[in-house]
């Protein structure tokens, strides 16, 4: 015999709205649902995942910022117990295809492999991958690996790339990537109008990289009956690193299958690890069996991807008397490092903000792009926008002390005004 409790729950009438609605949803925060399981250490990265017989990879990187390589020898480290294989950029370019670049010719012309084919073109750039039965015998294989390079001149300025006398890449032709002018509302107009026209001769801002908690890394596994490669890894977007590793390893993209659980921080860094990514499913399918990369902390300050660096030229701003700002022109020079890869969206997508919290209405930017001899860059918290945003601020303190204003007088008398709302940015980006 079975019984049946029924419980009736009482109904409530709401006659005001909680604290939270009325306060709505400015200044509310919003409550994390992950943060106990994370400090209970019950988060899942992907270094946690094991498989029987895994080959842990060490890269091993050039010394060198542009060098030819005249010769590999994996001997010596494949003599050691323990170490199951190697991969050289030789079998990289055998078995794949280069990557396709984002930016149109010539940037797209460029010849991107998982390992270095033939020629280094930054520092720390893979040239080979030794895979082993610990991380630490892969690491002490991988110094065992002979490479012969021939060093050749180098360009670690934007400024000289820009003259093209030295080209890094021979099927490109130039070292200019990606160029464009933007030119929102009439800098000519207000050149004319302005009582002051103060000039900037050249403003720099630096390189840099992000730096999560977690490395980035993967551990792959290949199944021969399908063809599948199955990627365990912390790729912020596994999407984005599918569309560009199908084509070089010649297979569908349903056979690149992602798997990510938690992430220890990302920030954009962990979006072109493709290079990375190809070299270990090369190995996978090379050694028949699992194979496991995490990258070292000195590795991802010095060979992941920066972010971009950007030189500004010959800025013209154009000033009222009374510190009213009409508009600038200006120079843009960005170094995207060796590789175009995720480029040229840095070169466009800084225009969202243009130009900040500022009234102005007449912006002139003629942007180019090269490639240089470091490592390439990719989208780093705040990707290309703040190099513009650090603009605008800078061009206010210049011009404040020009003019001999306050700059906080001159930021209030430039800032968007209430009574101007709503309010729409010269492009239409706002």
């Amino acid at each position: 015999m079975s019984t049946t409790e029924t419980t009736t729950l009482p109904v409530t009438t709401q006659t005001e709205q909680p604290t939270e609605l009325q306060k709505g949803s400015i200044g509310t925060s919003i409550p994390r649902k992950e943060d106990s399981r994370l400090v209970q250490g019950q988060g899942v990265f992907f270094d946690d995942i094991r498989r029987h017989g895994t080959g842990y990879v060490h890269f091993v990187r050039s010394p060198y910022a542009h060098a030819k390589i005249v010769s590999i020898d994996v001997s010596a480290a494949l003599a050691l117990d323990g170490v199951y294989g190697t991969l050289t950029g030789d079998e990289v370019a055998i078995h794949t295809d280069p990557f396709f670049e984002m930016s149109t010719p010539p940037g797209a012309n460029i010849e991107d492999y998982a390992l270095a084919v033939g020629t280094t073109r930054f520092m720390g750039e893979p040239v080979a991958a030794v895979a082993a039965a610990t991380r630490e015998l892969a690491r002490d294989a991988a110094e065992l690996v002979e490479v012969e390079y021939e060093p050749l001149d180098v360009l670690v300025d934007a400024r000289e790339a820009v003259k093209n006398e030295t080209i890094m890449h021979e099927e490109a032709g130039s070292n200019v990537v990606w160029s464009g002018v933007f030119d929102w509302g009439d800098w000519e107009g207000a050149k004319a109008e302005a009582d002051h026209i103060v000039k900037i001769d050249e403003l720099h801002f630096h390189r840099f990289s992000s730096t999560p908690l977690e490395c980035a890394g993967a551990l792959v596994e290949y199944e021969r009956g399908t063809g599948q490669w199955t990627l365990y890894c912390n790729h912020q977007m596994p999407g984005i690193g599918a569309i560009w590793m199908a084509p070089a390893l010649r297979t569908p993209l349903d056979k690149l299958r992602f798997v990510t659980h938690d992430i220890g921080g990302a920030f954009g860094n962990k979006i072109c690890l493709h290079p990375y990514y190809v070299a270990l499913c090369l190995l996978a399918r090379k050694l028949g069996r699992p194979i496991q990369w995490t990258e070292w902390r000195t590795d991802q300050h010095t060979a992941n991807a920066h972010g971009n660096e950007r030189w500004f030229h010959d800025v013209e701003v154009a000033v009222k008397a009374d510190g009213t700002m009409l508009g600038f022109n200006v120079k843009a020079l960005d170094d995207c490092g060796a590789f175009p890869r995720y480029e040229p969206l840095g070169c466009i997508i800084w225009a969202q903000v243009t130009p900040g919290c500022y009234a102005w209405r007449n912006i002139r930017v003629d942007f180019t792009q090269v490639t240089t001899n470091k490592s390439p860059v990719s989208p780093n918290r705040g990707y290309s926008r703040m190099q513009h945003l650090w603009l605008t601020e800078r061009i206010i303190d210049i011009v404040a002390s020009e003019l001999e204003l306050d700059p906080v007088a001159v930021r209030k008398l430039n800032y968007v005004k209430t009574e101007q709302m709503p309010y729409e940015t010269p492009n239409g980006c706002v």
